[in-house]
């Protein structure tokens, strides 16, 4: 289950990365832009970025070893003819293939924070390879339910391989993708159901184990982060 667990630390990562940066929102005002590279120990450096630029993050990464960094810029937008300040943080992790852009509006004179982090959007992780299962991507195909939900909709997965590793490592990925999705359409509540197939035969006790736990995983985890999300896992092969 590293990838969910992956992306949750990165989460945290840039959460504890909000709080660092506001604790000391002067520090902004001659530098705003710093890495803060977590190692596998989960202890957190902090660098100063001499450059805001991809060149300086990899080499970088070349000196410190990581499992995942945040880096940080402040930035203003127009909104209605209203200039807003805040806090840009781009996170990377070493088994995610999409980084997380998250922002903290600000006061533009004292830095006072405005309201809560937001979540922006994903990107592509050009910062790490990732290494995953050596088999194809598993099908995957989406359709909406007949089921009618009050402010929402019912989405139904399919998703299967021959190989459970891959299988395994896709289903935590559509996970983490989807919720991403849907993220800011917060007045909509989404009912996911992930059809899981075996090709070639019926779910190993060992594949059957480890969708429980990325089950319980995403409830405890991922639900408090994303409350506009539910998650339904059920086999198409499983044995009744």
């Amino acid at each position: 289950m590293e990838y969910l667990k992956a992306a949750y630390s990165l989460i945290s990562l840039i959460k504890e990365t909000n709080l660092t940066i506001l604790a000391s929102t002067d520090k902004l005002v001659k530098t705003p832009n710093y890495m803060f590279i977590k190692n596998n120990d989960s202890i957190v450096q902090e660098v100063k970025m001499t450059a805001f630029c991809n060149e300086f993050v990899n080499n970088t990464l070349r000196n410190i070893p990581s499992q995942a960094f945040v880096m940080t810029d402040i930035a203003t937008m127009d909104v209605k003819g209203q200039k807003l300040t805040y806090v840009l943080y781009k996170g990377y992790h070493s088994k995610i293939e999409k980084g997380l852009v998250f922002y903290q509006l600000i006061n533009q004179e004292t830095f006072e924070p405005i309201e809560s982090l937001q979540f922006s959007n994903v990107e592509d992780n050009i910062f790490y390879q990732i290494k995953a299962p050596q088999k194809e991507e598993s099908s995957c195909n989406a359709m909406e339910t007949d089921k009618e939900i009050k402010g929402g909709k019912s989405i139904v997965f399919f998703i299967g391989h021959m190989d459970e590793e891959r299988l395994i490592y896709d289903i935590q990925r559509l996970i983490f993708d989807t919720v991403n999705n849907v993220k800011n359409h917060t007045k909509l509540h989404f009912e996911f159901i992930i059809n899981i197939s075996r090709f070639g035969g019926k779910p190993s006790a060992d594949l059957l184990s480890k969708v429980e736990a990325i089950d319980e995983f995403t409830q405890k985890n991922l639900y408090p982060e994303y409350p506009n999300v539910t998650f339904t896992f059920e086999f198409e092969n499983e044995e009744k």
